[in-house]
């Protein structure tokens, strides 16, 4: 009945670009964008048991991660032209099964390679969602809806995030007993959202696509590597990234070492993803064609301020500035992916093998960020070093948004 069901689908004509299924294709984006976020922040808040189970170093905690983005590093690019010869509707197939499967396979891990490895498995699925979402939404959507869109399934991972960081500690934990059947729950989920997608998920209407996604490798990357402002996009992607995540996957054990239970950590370290929903869905709005580098500035700003500030407040002032830095978090992948398809010289037709040099900035930033504040708090027996470091690398970036030309 499934094979016919999809046999059906796969002969049925594609939908115009004006098709209510887009809408459904959305939310289809961001359920995998909720099984990613929850299984990408499923680590976080159980490096404390996990270190002690495993014997772990600051160094190592910062490589398992950082790792989940390795693989962002070399598969970016060709992931986004894979998809675009394989079809979106595949691999995000493909991608949604191996999250979850990374999450089983970690619940296995017995020391710290074989933890690495499988959170490696991640890395390979996820440039597959992350390249593809941007595709779906440039395929599916157009005109203000694109901002739109790509602000509300990016809500999905924060969801998922925002999730795992709340519940891990204060349910999850202690109804099932340990962190490998915390994990295990996880990749169930996961398996049944992949299910969800195989059942519902179609390839973008051949009306904005028609057959020009097939662009040659070779064409591809010298176009857009011969274009300074896609580079300016993915060096803020990836300082960005290294700051999110060096920031985002130690706040937990950050409470922690100031005094808070692993329960109390995982709710506050939960603050900025829940607040990043109003950032993702509002902010980006509020940018039109050709004008979103304000924005860009003012929420880059904002993060910076608000990473240093958890260093040194506590109480009231540090709850405010996680809800700020969730707020002004949020927006930014959308900005930068909305403001890579709005460029001429990118569009429909580059987007996928953009989007994938963007993220191979991100999967490198998103490794080395945890491993740099790891690295720094073995040799200084503290993280506050590697946060500050953080936060004066996002006000750097000040300087190359101003040097951003958007159309």
């Amino acid at each position: 009945m499934v094979e016919s069901y999809l046999q059906n689908m796969k002969n049925e004509a594609y939908a115009s670009i004006n098709s209510n299924y887009r809408w459904v294709m959305l939310a289809l984006i961001w359920l995998v964008y909720f099984a990613f976020g929850m299984i990408l922040s499923s680590i976080p808040p159980l490096v404390t048991p996990i270190a002690q189970d495993l014997a772990l170093t600051y160094s190592q905690i910062g490589s398992i991660l950082g790792a989940v983005l390795l693989l962002y590093i070399p598969l970016g690019i060709s992931v986004g032209l894979l998809i675009d010869r394989a079809g979106m509707r595949r691999s995000i197939m493909a991608a949604i099964a191996l999250v979850p499967l990374s999450a089983l396979l970690q619940s296995f891990a017995t020391n710290f390679e074989t933890l690495f490895l499988s959170v490696c498995v991640f890395g390979i699925g996820g440039p597959f969602v992350s390249v593809s979402s941007p595709k779906i939404v440039a395929s599916w959507f157009s005109g203000r809806e694109r901002g739109l869109a790509s602000g509300i399934y990016v809500t999905g991972a924060f969801v998922g995030m925002s999730t795992a960081l709340a519940i891990t500690n204060t349910i999850i934990m202690p109804l099932v007993g340990t962190w490998r059947d915390t994990l295990r729950l996880y990749a169930l989920l996961g398996f049944l959202i992949a299910f969800v997608w195989l059942l519902f998920g179609r390839e973008a209407p051949h009306t904005q696509t028609g057959r020009i996604a097939t662009v040659r490798l070779r064409e591809a990357i010298e176009k857009l590597l011969r274009e300074k402002y896609v580079w300016i996009v993915a060096i803020i992607g990836f300082s960005l990234s290294f700051a999110g995540y060096g920031f985002g996957r130690w706040l937990p054990k950050l409470l922690e070492l100031n005094g808070m239970s692993p329960a109390e950590a995982g709710l506050f370290s939960s603050v900025p993803g829940w607040f990043s929903l109003i950032g993702s869905v509002v902010i980006p709005g509020f940018g039109k064609t050709g004008s979103r580098k304000p924005l860009v500035f003012v929420i880059l700003l904002v993060q910076g301020i608000c990473i240093f500030a958890t260093t040194i407040v506590i109480g009231l002032p540090l709850i405010t500035s996680l809800v700020f830095y969730g707020i002004s978090s949020g927006p930014t992948a959308p900005l930068l992916i909305v403001i890579l398809m709005d460029m001429p010289q990118v569009g429909a037709r580059y987007i996928g093998a953009a989007a994938g040099i963007l993220f191979s900035f991100i999967g490198l930033g998103g490794f080395t960020g945890p491993l740099m504040v790891g690295f720094l708090a073995d040799l200084t027996g503290t993280i506050l070093p590697g946060i500050i470091a953080l936060a004066a690398l996002v006000e750097v970036m000040l300087i190359f948004t101003l040097l951003m030309k958007e159309k």
